[in-house]
């Protein structure tokens, strides 16, 4: 395919001109961002630091590349990708295997794809289409990642779906494995409200597409079936938030090992990308549920499917139960945790994801200290447990505070979600990432307290707590528990030891000074948020109370005003006959004084 079509004076082969007019206008900025880029790597922290908007984001960030990450592609693999955008995933392919061949329709976005892979000699970009593509087995793998929504225009026939599965099928060689990404039709971010992603609707998806729109997306059941007709047998992965910022990959396995993990483990609220939802439940609790009653493979937000059309692919080996990726931290920092089954039970294998890019300067005072493996241990969080009986919060809390020393290095990650009680009422520590000098055994109390009390105003009532106005208030009650009182010296101590500790690790798009400012305006106002604005679905349900009240209220009000006219009506015809009556009473009346006055006259 490389011997086809013309290079362009901006290195892309030019196989045809689609012209499909899906642009969201920022590939001229993308362009001017990326050719500018020193760093073009799909870890590049330069390039996310850009961002500047949704559009932007989705090409630049490094959480992109995560949806691929997640799998182990062969280093020798020969992978084409059908709609590669501006070259996120491109990049990645690039710096995995040995051969790329990204494929995109628009021109202005495969320009961009081309300057981002400018130094990979192994990948090719060409404007084109799948159609443009020889239909002969040469690719091992076929990357597919927000594209076969788009086939058909919306339209819900099958045909086309199919007609391009099998396309991509033709040039696969015989044991090749498509990767193919989608929104689901009915992921739990729509069942509470989230706008439908193409067409910033809510409900849109949920009701079957009633209304034109340019994309259409579709259940597990159906998405499995569309493969199915064309060849392939499919294992599908649940993407968390959804595949444009994937977080987490899980296997349907997982949840017949373990469905508390299952449930735990995504990252909710997912994010809004245009409109900001009207938050009618909880998602998180809404996918507990859906969990728990064992249909949460079916409201996955979106779908990872690895499809074969022989036997199963290894780029998603038969033990591996999920993937899980750190958000939000420098590249140095990122982890990638695997959830492996064996034998005995279940380990979280975890690794970097960069680990040989250098620690940035100013943050000695942190020690990231990753343990290779350990075993998932089953049980309930201590969070969890204070959470469902607020009564015993103090004795719960105690038993964490024990445990929590004054010494040089802190393990901050010492807090109550991250302690499980096993089934013997032991205490078992899970999830230990940081060390860090100085931070000192009020402020890591006072953390335990923070992160915890977050939790508690978004998951339980204000009434089990003393109905506390604010997250401080919850603060101040849970630190009550373990004997530190939480005024604000103390608050000002911890804010200053966190905020540091956060602008060590976190994304670096400003100097550590000006993260720390940031962070220190972030903790102060959560802080203060009301512990109503975590519970926006009860508030939207209280008013949606008070509505349906009001609306009752009309309905009488207009009921009586339904009578009032009629009586009214009655009245009215009443004083008609009455006053037609007086009128024919006054006629007669005035006839008779006529007649005497008539009479008078005519008398002699």
């Amino acid at each position: 395919m490389r011997a086809l079509g013309t290079v362009d004076e901006f290195g892309c082969r030019v196989l045809s001109e689609a012209g499909l007019a899906y642009a969201d206008g920022a590939e001229q900025t993308l362009a001017g961002i990326v050719s500018r880029a020193s760093d073009l790597s799909s870890s590049s922290q330069e390039l996310a630091d850009a961002a500047t908007d949704w559009a932007t984001r989705y090409s630049l960030t490094t959480v992109r590349a995560n949806l691929l990450r997640g799998l182990d592609l062969p280093a020798d693999a020969r992978v084409l990708e059908i709609g590669c955008g501006c070259g996120p995933i491109t990049r990645y392919l690039g710096e995995q295997v040995a051969l790329v061949d990204a494929v995109e329709p628009m021109a202005a976005r495969a320009r961009v794809a081309r300057l981002r892979t400018r130094d990979q000699p192994n990948v090719a970009v060409m404007v084109g289409t799948l159609d443009d593509v020889p239909a002969e087995p040469t690719y091992d793998v076929v990357v597919v990642v927000g594209v076969l929504e788009y086939v058909a225009h919306g339209t819900d026939s099958p045909e086309p779906y199919v007609d391009f599965l099998r396309r991509i099928a033709s040039v696969l060689r015989p044991d090749g494995t498509l990767v193919l990404a989608i929104e689901n039709q009915v992921g739990v971010k729509y069942l509470v409200g989230a706008p439908e992603d193409h067409t910033d609707r809510a409900f849109d998806s949920i009701e079957g597409y009633p209304l034109p729109s340019p994309a259409r997306t579709f259940t597990r059941q159906r998405l499995t079936g569309l493969l199915e007709t064309a060849g392939f047998t499919s294992r599908v992965l649940g993407a968390f938030p959804d595949y444009k910022l994937p977080r987490v990959l899980l296997d349907d396995q997982l949840f017949d090992e373990d469905r508390s993990l299952a449930s735990r483990i995504p990252p909710f609220p997912s994010p809004d990308y245009m409109t900001q939802r009207m938050s009618l439940a909880d998602e998180r609790l809404a996918w507990r549920t859906l969990v728990d009653t064992g249909v949460g493979t079916h409201f996955a937000n979106s779908f990872v499917v690895v499809a074969d059309r022989g036997a199963p692919s290894s780029i998603w080996p038969s033990d591996r139960l999920g993937v899980a990726f750190t958000a939000e931290r420098q590249p140095r920092f990122a982890v990638r945790t695997q959830i492996v089954r064996h034998a005995d039970g279940i380990d979280f294998v975890r690794t970097a994801v960069n680990e040989s890019l250098p620690a940035e300067a100013g943050a000695e005072h942190v020690r990231h200290v990753l343990e290779p493996s350990a075993p998932h241990v089953t049980g309930h969080t201590l969070l969890d447990l204070v959470e469902r009986d607020p009564g015993q919060a103090g004795v719960l809390l105690k038993r964490w505070a024990d445990r929590v020393v004054e010494d040089e290095w802190t393990p901050v990650d010492l807090v109550p979600h991250n302690i499980i009680v096993d089934s013997s009422d032991t205490l078992v520590v899970i999830d230990q990432e940081w060390l860090v000098q100085g931070y000192g055994r009020e402020n890591h109390l006072i953390r335990g307290a923070f992160w915890s009390a977050v939790d508690v105003a978004r998951s339980t009532e204000p009434s089990d707590w003393g109905s506390p106005r604010t997250v401080r208030d919850v603060v101040t009650i849970l630190a009550g528990h373990v004997g530190v009182t939480v005024d604000e010296a103390a608050l000002e101590r911890f804010v200053t030891a966190e905020s540091a500790f956060q602008a060590a690790v976190n994304t670096s798009d400003a100097s550590p000074a000006a993260r720390a400012a940031r962070s220190v305006g972030q903790l102060r106002e959560l802080l203060d948020t009301n512990v109503s604005d975590f519970r926006e679905h009860r508030r939207a349900g209280d008013e949606l109370a008070t509505l349906r009240g009001e609306v009752r209220r009309l309905a009488d009000v207009e009921a009586e005003l339904s009578r009032l006219h009629a009586r009214l009506g009655v009245q009215e015809a009443e004083l008609t006959e009455l006053r037609r009556r007086n009128d024919t009473s006054a006629v007669r009346k005035a006839r008779r004084i006529a007649g005497r006055v008539k009479r008078r006259l005519t008398q002699p």
